[in-house]
This record gives C-alpha cells, structure tokens and sequence, in this order.
C-alpha cells in the first residue's frame, strides 16, 4: 500500500514496498499544473494523487528509466499529460524497458497486466524548467546511477528531488559508472545555497548531508579505499555493497 506523506505546501511523498527495497515519487502543486515525479512501479500506486491533480494540468517527470520508477504511468490521465524524461531514457524505451516487463509479467503471471509502458513525450538533455503556476521545478541531467537520470529541484521550497542518484544507507553503481562526473554533480548540488532538503527515491531523506554521504560512498570507489558501511545492511544492500566493491576494487575479489 502507498504511504502519503505531506513534506511543504503542494509538495506530497509517496512511497510503496517492493520485495527488496522501499521506493519514492513526489507531487508539486503549482497554480495550473501538477508535476508528478516517478509513477513507481505500479498503476495502483499512483491512486492518491488523482484527486490532488484533477483539476491541474499534469506533467510526468521521469527521473530515469528503471521499471520501479516509471510503470505507474497508466493510473494517471496520462493520455493529456507532458511526460518529460532525458533523450536517453526515451532510448531506453525501445531497449530494456519492454524486455524488462516481458521478464517480469513471465515470471509473476498476472502480478503486471495492469501496467502500460509510456514513454516520455518531450525529451531533454542537459537542463529543463517547468514552470507549474507559482511553482519552479529546475530539472538537470546527472547520469551515474544510470546514464538518463535527471534531478529536480523545487525552488521555491529548497527541495531537491534526487532519484537514485543519491541513496542510503548506499547506492546501486554500475560497472560502467562515470563517477567522477557523478561525484561533481553531486558535491555541486551539496554546496547549492537554495537546498534545504533532500528527497531520494530510496532511503533517508534529509539535508544536503544526505548527498554527502552518497558521495563520500562514490569517492571510496574511485580512489579504492571503499568507506565502511557500519550500519546493519539488509540483504538487498549487502549484496549491492559487496557487487560495487567487486567492480571497482577487483584486487578484493
């Protein structure tokens, strides 16, 4: 079941269980349009906001293209909506995205008949506003987690909406992973005198300390010194943890 969260005026959490993990999507409120960010994995998930957004316009923000974050789509009035993502993840559309739900309606038979896929209308690549009504939401390409992932950052409230790329207690870092540029982009964003919170799509929310500590992780990689993770780890994240180290220190393996 979807837990509702209200974080700042017109701003909403909503945040579902999956089987390894918790994810997050948001709703911004502005005059005359709604901005959900993520539709989860789900159409069901996406119940709460149809009478918040009934009377607005509606834009979808897609923080990237992984199934938890974008198969919600077909539970809102998607079909007069603006669905915004990164050229990439628009790309991914005609790649891993279908071969993904193929995977997953083939291994829970009914579990997924409810979801659509619905790729991205407008495309961006570097940086984007939407402008709701009153309401700024700055979107800007940040690939690391993976290469279309984008951030937002709702500037009236301070609040940055992060995706995967910033996660606790730890986040998923492909093999392939620019981390340098994921690194700068964050630290970036850490010294941003208009953050005052931090919304991840899976873990703490909190302060720009938030975004410290996903970069403190990435630079342990980068440099081979991987920070200790001293916190109790499930297993989704132990097995994450140990898979990263694997990938960049292979003089551990």
């Amino acid at each position: 079941m979807a837990a509702i969260t209200r974080i700042d005026d017109g701003v909403w959490a909503c945040e579902v269980a999956l089987d390894d993990y918790r994810v997050r999507g948001a709703l911004v409120l502005g005059r005359r349009r709604a901005l959900v960010w993520d539709t989860l994995s789900h159409p069901r998930d996406m119940a709460a906001w149809l009478p918040l957004i009934a009377p607005l316009d509606l834009v979808i923000v897609y923080s990237h293209a992984d199934w938890d974050h974008i198969w919600g789509t077909a539970g809102l009035p998607h079909q007069r909506a603006e669905i915004v993502g990164h050229r990439a993840c628009r790309a991914r559309f005609d790649a891993d995205v279908p071969a993904t739900l193929r995977e997953k309606q083939a291994a829970a038979p009914g579990a997924w008949d409810e979801v659509t896929l619905v790729p991205p209308t407008m495309v961006m690549d570097d940086e984007l506003e939407v402008d709701l009504g009153g309401v700024t939401v700055e979107l800007r390409h940040l690939p690391g987690h993976t290469g279309d992932g984008i951030v937002g950052f709702v500037r009236e409230c301070g609040l940055l909406l992060a995706g995967d790329a910033v996660e606790t207690p730890l986040p998923v870092v492909p093999p392939d992973a620019p981390l340098a540029a994921w690194i700068a982009e964050l630290e970036r964003w850490a010294a941003h005198p208009g953050v005052r919170a931090v919304m991840p799509a899976h873990g703490d929310t909190g302060d720009a300390s938030v975004i410290r500590r996903t970069s403190a992780y990435l630079r342990g990689l980068q440099t081979g010194r991987p920070v200790d993770v001293a916190e109790p780890l499930d297993p989704f994240y132990r097995e994450t943890h140990a898979a990263n180290v694997r990938a960049f220190l292979p003089r551990t393996r």
